[in-house]
């Protein structure tokens, strides 16, 4: 009798603690809730809710939009947290970025600084920073480039020669630059080149002159390296060719705000682009360096009046 006694003992006792340690652990579960709760809680705390009318970006590019988000995305998602507001990344061409800016259709412009010196010139755009690589920094320039075996040894062994470039009135570092560099040597391709020919792409020029397609190709500068390390080009392939020429530096693509954009979100924009440290995820991913305070672009401006390209005879061109 007293064994079965103590046998139903044990058994209340086992069960005791069981029920013990489930509500132990029901206690735990309910702790790691909570603790969820308030991390997923405070984590909706930082996000931003954003409201308004979307920012709208323009951005010179011949890529798609999501070629385009891919690479700016990160920084507008910066922008959206700095301000509140939507951030909307607006791809466009050489002549419609011109015509959106002229238009009041944008916010800001991002683009070469061609582009945006002629939109300064002609719609009083403000530059608020400057972009800067992690390599050259914020300046580039163009090169002249032909063949090693081509026998052409001097500007003057171009006469007569037919060239390759970009585009001829919207590429800076794949034709204009080359241009007002000729220039100064007396030297016209339209009228010293046997032709004269847009390739629409850095790589096309560079490959046309490598396969003896044309003479001579203009280029900008640090192209023969972006080939050789997205592997369009190997060592043999830069062995075959020579720069004969390189113009001197212009500064790099420019971030412009149009004159109808709010003053309070042009100082927050420019604080963001100015303020974003080097090698940050957002700049990482557009594969820039940062951005640093806008920089005299009157070099521009005299390429601009010498070769009267578009707005080389606006009535006024806005100052620095």
């Amino acid at each position: 009798m007293f064994l079965r006694r103590f046998a139903i003992f044990l058994l209340l006792l086992v069960a005791v603690v069981a029920i013990g340690a489930c509500n132990s652990d029901d206690d735990n579960d309910s702790n790691d809730s909570s603790s969820n709760n308030a991390s997923e809680n405070s984590q909706s705390q930082d996000e931003v809710v954003l409201t308004g009318e979307p920012v709208r970006v323009g951005i010179l590019s011949k890529r798609s939009a999501v070629v385009v988000n891919q690479q700016w995305g990160a920084l507008m998602s910066a922008m959206e947290q700095e301000t509140g507001r939507p951030f909307e990344l607006v791809p466009l061409g050489f002549d419609d970025i011109l015509s959106q800016i002229n238009q009041g259709n944008l916010d800001f412009a991002f683009g070469n600084p061609l582009a945006m010196t002629q939109a300064r010139r002609l719609s009083g755009i403000e530059f608020l920073a400057t972009l800067s690589y992690p390599d050259t920094g914020a300046e580039f320039g163009g090169i002249i480039l032909v063949r090693s075996d081509s026998g052409i040894t001097s500007l003057d062994d171009l006469r007569g020669k037919s060239g390759a470039c970009v585009a001829f009135e919207t590429s800076a570092g794949g034709c204009i630059f080359q241009l007002y560099h000729l220039a100064q040597h007396d030297i016209d391709p339209f009228t010293d080149f046997s032709e004269f020919i847009e390739t629409g792409s850095q790589d096309n020029v560079v490959l046309a002159v490598l396969n003896n397609t044309v003479d001579v190709g203009f280029a900008r500068t640090g192209q023969l390296e972006t080939m050789e390390s997205d592997g369009s080009l190997d060592t043999s392939d830069i062995d075959e060719l020579t720069i004969l020429a390189e113009t001197q530096s212009y500064p790099e693509w420019a971030f412009a705000a149009l004159p109808d954009t709010d003053p309070d979100l042009v100082q927050t924009v420019q604080n963001t682009l100015l303020t974003m440290p080097a090698g940050s995820p957002a700049f990482q991913a557009a594969g820039v360096a940062q951005f640093i305070p806008a920089v005299d672009y009157s070099s521009i401006d005299v390429l601009i009046e010498t070769l009267k390209l578009p707005s080389w005879d606006a009535e006024t061109a806005a100052v620095q």
